[in-house]
């Protein structure tokens, strides 16, 4: 998510009337994930490391400039305010139950992923995945039938060259480069914007060319907020309380999605 998307984002949210009277609660900064909680919602983040500003007395409306200025933003900053457009976006989001990453077509041969998904390459079957990754990340196990493939950043146009479907990590948001790869992907792929730091207004994505917005949903914040402060992340958020969701544009021709409930052409 580049600057512009977040803020464009931030914009449609107080068009809303979302910002209006909401408050800071809480916030939580786990090992790695930050919990924001508002008056009346809650939101992730991925947690880079840096120092942990100070947040006592903080207000929604610093939150939302930490997001959007990437000038004045550390990266844990940044991931505080995304958590908290993310808190923002959550009462304006139907989330459809499901992970496009478990619903990958068989009929594709070729993923690339922005960041290394370790978890999610069991969820693939007779497909060359293409790993672009910020950090070396060493030797890659994957099931038989999966050929792990890692480029550099640098290399993005060739990750990229003729994939059919490319999962853009929302740790993107927090460490820069989004605009890079949603320039980059293929307009022949089917783009997913994937991860809990990605559950914002999918509006703004879409217009950057994102297919599918697949986040999640804070269904029991107290037991999320507890989960965080063990350092728990992925799987562990998901039994504590987090419930993975996305919405869909007009077009996933990669991922089976469902044809109805899972399209939504609002994408205010």
């Amino acid at each position: 998510m580049t600057a512009s998307v977040v803020a464009r984002v931030a914009d449609r949210l107080r068009d809303r009337g979302a910002t209006a009277g909401a408050s800071v609660d809480r916030i939580t900064v786990g090992d790695a994930v930050v919990l924001v909680e508002l008056s009346d919602a809650a939101g992730l983040a991925h947690r880079p490391p840096g120092d942990v500003p100070a947040t006592d007395d903080i207000d929604v409306a610093r939150l939302l400039a930490w997001a959007t200025d990437d000038a004045a933003a550390t990266p844990v900053r940044r991931a505080l305010g995304i958590a908290a457009l993310n808190a923002l976006s959550a009462p304006h989001v139907e989330w459809r139950t499901g992970d496009p990453m478990a619903l990958l077509d068989p009929a594709v041969d070729r993923v690339t992923t922005v960041g290394l998904f370790r978890p999610a390459l069991r969820k693939f079957a007779d497909v060359t995945v293409r790993v672009i990754e910020r950090t070396p990340v060493g030797d890659v196990s994957a099931p038989a039938g999966v050929r792990v493939e890692t480029f550099t950043p640098d290399e993005t146009a060739t990750a990229m060259a003729e994939t059919e479907v490319v999962f853009l990590t929302g740790s993107a948001f927090v460490y820069g480069g989004a605009a890079r790869y949603l320039d980059a992907a293929p307009a022949t792929a089917t783009l997913v914007v994937v991860g809990a730091t990605a559950s914002v207004l999918p509006g703004p994505l879409f217009d950057a060319g994102a297919d599918v917005v697949a986040g999640a949903a804070i269904e029991d914040a107290a037991r999320v907020r507890t989960a965080v402060r063990r350092g728990a992340c992925g799987t562990e958020l998901h039994d504590a309380g987090v419930r993975k969701g996305y919405v869909a544009a007009d077009r996933a021709d990669g991922v089976r999605l469902d044809a109805t409930d899972g399209v939504s052409h609002d994408t205010t």
